[in-house]
């Protein structure tokens, strides 16, 4: 399978002990997607390049969905299968 990356732009809030907690994204028409629920955050690879990310598990509208964090080049993407 071969996914692409989509770069979004994210609204974050951080927790107490400095922890990014993404809020919600606009996708790239302009729709503003909520992230309803954080279920995992961990340190995992992306699938359209292998490379180590922050990786946020995460329910939208009931279904889960990947949301990555890129902390080196301070970017946000999500993913779509091509």
């Amino acid at each position: 399978m071969v996914y692409e990356k989509i770069f979004v732009r994210v609204a974050v809030e951080f927790s107490k002990s400095g922890g990014i907690i993404p809020l919600k994204f606009w996708w790239k028409d302009g729709r503003e997607i909520y992230i309803d629920k954080i279920i995992i955050r961990e340190s995992a690879p992306c699938r359209s390049a292998g490379i180590l990310m922050q990786r946020f598990t995460v329910k939208i509208l009931g279904l889960e969905r990947f949301i990555y964090y890129d902390k080196e080049k301070e970017i946000w993407f999500v993913e779509r299968l091509i």
